[in-house]
């Protein structure tokens, strides 16, 4: 056996401290803890976020906005269709930001409305969607079936093109959810996980949890974890369904309005004709 190193006075004094110290009292003895790291990390590095264009949900938000290096995991109901009402402002704001570069949908539950991305400020060229192709047989043995997407999205959080990844893994293992969380944080990627509600009960690496709920026209959005004291209140988001709904029957008013106001101007405009002669012809018809 190796004979161990004896201590220096120092250190056997603070080994003594320790030893008969209060957990309250290492605080006071600079023991280092495990979320030191992320504290140091986001000092040296500066910790970044992404407004998310609703003022209520930016107050909530760690920093004041989506985490820019970190998973955001949204759990929401099947078929609610409400991710572009959470993101869509967030989006459309990278994406305005950086012309050249592109956002990857992994595995969408839907295609994307092209005239409803443009209305929204997305520009459809900088959407890439990427529909990962899932044998059967993989699903019948229970294995995951979204191992495609999740190595989809580990490609795309590593691609210099790219400025935020929206990932649908409805059945990630909390294994590939710890390596989508680690390379976006070293790549400093913009990440949203998208996963059904009944995820809620399993554990989950992101920092950031939140679980949705669509109403007739808002979007009841109730933060489950995040960075800081936890929120027990739920954060009401307009609904960009509604928003387009709003504003295309505006449009048909305008057009209706802009219609009747060209008739009435037309009817104005509009003169008798009369004979009067005509040099080269001898009869022409003139206005009065």
């Amino acid at each position: 056996m190796t004979a161990s190193r004896p201590l220096l006075p120092a250190q056997a004094e603070a080994a003594r401290r320790f030893a008969g110290a209060e957990p309250a009292d290492l605080l006071r003895l600079g023991v280092w803890k495990g979320g030191d790291w992320q504290s140091a990390n986001d000092e040296s590095h500066g910790s970044r976020v992404l407004p998310s264009g609703h003022a209520g949900l930016d107050a909530e938000l760690p920093g004041g906005g989506w985490p820019i290096g970190a998973m955001s995991e949204i759990l929401l109901p099947a078929l609610a269709h409400a991710e572009w009402s959470l993101v869509g402002h967030a989006l459309a704001q990278v994406l305005g930001q950086q012309p050249w570069q592109r956002a990857v949908l992994v595995a969408p539950p839907w295609q994307v409305f092209t005239p409803f991305a443009e209305w929204a400020g997305i520009a459809a060229r900088q959407l890439c969607c990427i529909y990962p192709m899932q044998t059967s047989g993989r699903a019948s043995k229970g294995c995951s079936a979204d191992a495609d997407s999740v190595w989809v999205s580990e490609q795309a959080l590593k691609c210099r093109d790219v400025c935020a990844v929206l990932a649908w893994l409805p059945h990630a293992q909390s294994q590939a959810l710890r390596r989508l969380q680690l390379l976006a944080a070293q790549q400093r990627q913009l990440l949203w996980v998208f996963r059904p509600e009944q995820a809620r009960a399993q554990s989950s690496p992101a920092p950031l949890r939140l679980c949705l709920k669509v109403q007739e026209k808002t979007l009841q959005v109730r933060m489950i974890k995040r960075r800081g004291p936890p929120l027990d209140k739920v954060i009401e988001l307009p609904l960009l369904r509604e928003l387009l709904l709003a504003e295309l029957a505006a449009q048909a008013w305008r057009k209706e309005r802009d219609r009747v106001d060209a008739g009435a101007l037309l009817g104005r405009l509009k003169r008798p004709l009369q004979e009067v002669p005509h040099a080269l012809d001898g009869v022409a018809l003139a206005a009065r």
